[in-house]
């Protein structure tokens, strides 16, 4: 061991001196010789790698320190204030609004010497306001003949204008409109059996008119106004509330007027399913009637009567998806016969699918009969001195209203009624040609039924619709007594009729259609020599054609083809309607 310990060393100082002296060489020539060493050993040393010192050097702390922090929050509200700017309100722009017609005017002329014309006017599309003025005219100048071919005149003529307006505001409407209207007709209506046994009579002689200045003639007129004020809210939780006023002045060729005052109040509230409220009414009634006698020198009889009408109707309705249901009742005082009638009011309607709706109702009314009332019904009737309200004591309707499709509706109804009162047409004999009529009251129990079947574009531009009613009399009777009259008949009142409009758009510019009207026969109360009998009145039917070509959106041309079958039917007993008719015209639209 001590051996090689000692040969270590030698051979580590021998490569000292080995190396030193390669320095001092190389640093006296500038060169580096090739020299060899021999090292004579059996051991081969081994050089470590060199441990890089460090450029840092590292302290060994042996006493270790952690900081330690100990802290609080309190949490402290600042006020702030901040005020947005304020931007300018968006604006939605929708389609622009096509621009609307002012007016229209048709104009048109037919045989029968029948002139036509109306006109319309109405302003612009304004926010706050609209007016306008609307005026029609139509008459004729011809004459018919009757059963015996004597030609007889038959003119008519009607005629209206009015002026309306409506103020609109945030929350309600004021509207208005006054009129005028004049309607003229001539008693041409007789039967010359009349006058007894037609073999004993000589036609050739008979006194009948047929010319325009020798008829008899009437003219109806009516003045007046009306005001509306009505509420225009559509949300719930309001009350909502319509006010109407008019007056009425009506006078005749015969010197017969009235002056009617007409006050609605209609007030009523919903929340949520349910509405009630209460519609008040009153309705008073000056006339003057003037009867004329038979002699010409006879003083005119002058009858006056009044009559006021006093009606409240308090309701309540409740409505959902299901039911609509309505409760009230008709409370109505009139003065003119000293009478106070109740009437209730109740009808149930249930939806089953929003396609079949059953319904079922109870009421009643009362209409007021007078001079005025009466000529819209039959222009041809005789002043009387007295007219009586008709009281439509009980009516009950059952019925079903059906949407089968989204172009077909259907609506049928099965009813009864019982009026006291009611007012028929039977001619006045105590005239010579008895060719007025006077009326006639009686008690009645009838029955009914109605149907209605609506065809909207069924086909392309192809719309129908069909109504008809029909009416059974249970039982006729006296108005003192009660008692059934067995002679009675419902005096010229159908118990069918039927009316068919069908319309076709073949194209932008043409369009046609049909209608069609059927009243089945009825009865004419007559005296032949003195002796009642009942006259069998035919059906009438009755097919008109129209038409329109339009040359552009403003300017077109119609045609109206009526009674094509040139059917010689009667309106009243006595009472022909003209023939075939043509009225051909133009239409302008500004």
């Amino acid at each position: 061991m001590r051996k090689l310990s000692y040969m270590k060393y030698l051979t580590l100082l021998i490569a000292f001196a080995v190396a030193a002296g390669s320095l001092v060489a190389q640093e006296d020539n500038n060169t580096l010789e090739e020299q060899t060493v021999v090292i004579y050993n059996e051991y081969s040393p081994v050089l470590k790698d060199a441990s890089r010192i460090q450029s840092l050097p590292v302290i060994a702390d042996t006493v270790k320190v952690e900081p330690k922090f100990e802290y609080s929050v309190t949490p402290t509200m600042y006020r702030t204030s901040f005020t947005p700017s304020k931007i300018p309100a968006a604006t939605v722009k929708g389609e622009a609004l096509k621009p609307l017609n002012t007016g229209l005017v048709k104009v048109g002329y037919g045989n029968y010497i029948s002139p036509f014309a109306e006109l319309y006017v109405n302003s612009k599309r304004q926010k706050n306001y609209s007016i306008g003025i609307a005026a029609q005219h139509h008459s004729s100048f011809g004459k018919i003949k009757n059963y015996l071919n004597q030609k007889i005149y038959s003119g008519y003529d009607d005629s209206n204008i009015e002026a309306f307006g409506k103020k609109i505001f945030t929350k309600s409407v004021l509207s208005g409109k006054v009129y005028f209207s004049s309607n003229g007709i001539c008693y041409y209506g007789y039967d010359p059996k009349v006058y007894g046994n037609t073999d004993t009579i000589n036609w050739e002689t008979f006194d009948y008119v047929d010319t325009r200045d020798e008829v008899e003639k009437q003219r109806f007129n009516r003045v007046g106004a009306n005001m509306t004020f009505e509420s225009q809210q559509t949300g719930r939780k309001h009350w909502n509330y319509k006010f109407d006023a008019g007056y009425q002045y009506f006078f005749t060729k015969t010197k017969d007027w009235q002056h009617k005052v007409d006050l609605t109040a209609n007030v009523g509230r919903s929340v949520k399913n349910i509405s009630y409220g209460i519609d008040l009414n009153y309705l008073f009634n000056a006339n003057k009637i003037v009867l004329h006698g038979n002699n010409e020198n006879q003083i005119p009889e002058v009858a006056n009567n009044k009559d006021m009408l006093v009606n409240a109707k308090p309701y309540f309705r409740f409505e959902n998806e299901k039911w609509n249901i309505k409760a009230g009742a008709k409370l109505i005082y009139s003065d003119g016969d000293n009478t106070f009638y109740i009437y209730p009011d109740v009808y149930a309607q249930l939806n089953v699918s929003n396609t079949l709706l059953p319904y079922i109702s109870y009421g009643g009314h009362l209409e007021s009969n007078n001079l005025e009332f009466i000529s819209t019904v039959n222009p041809f009737v005789n002043s009387y001195p007295a007219y009586f309200n008709t009281s439509y004591q009980h009516e009950v309707d059952l019925g079903l209203k059906a949407i089968l499709s989204k172009k077909i509706y259907l609506h049928v109804n099965a009813n009864y009624s019982h009026i006291n009162n009611m007012v028929f047409f039977v001619n006045d004999t105590t005239i010579p040609l008895h060719n007025k009529f006077k009326m006639e009251y009686m008690d009645v129990d009838r029955v009914g039924a109605y149907a209605e079947l609506s065809m909207r574009e069924l086909a392309p531009g192809l719309d129908i619709m069909l109504k008809a009613h029909y009416y059974y009399y249970l039982k006729l009777a006296d108005v003192s007594t009660h008692n059934a009259i067995d002679d009675a008949r419902p005096w010229q009142m159908p118990d069918l009729d039927v009316s068919l409009r069908a319309a076709y758009r073949l194209t932008n510019k043409i369009s046609f259609g049909v209608e069609g009207y059927f009243l089945n026969r009825c009865y004419a109360k007559e005296y032949v020599e003195g002796v009642q009998y009942a006259k069998k009145m035919k059906a009438v039917v009755d097919v008109n054609l129209f038409g329109e070509y339009k040359f552009d959106d403003n300017f077109s041309v119609f045609l109206y083809l009526n009674n094509i079958a040139c059917q010689r039917y009667y309106i009243w007993n006595n009472y022909r309607a003209q023939g075939f008719n043509a009225l051909v015209g133009l239409t302008y639209i500004f």
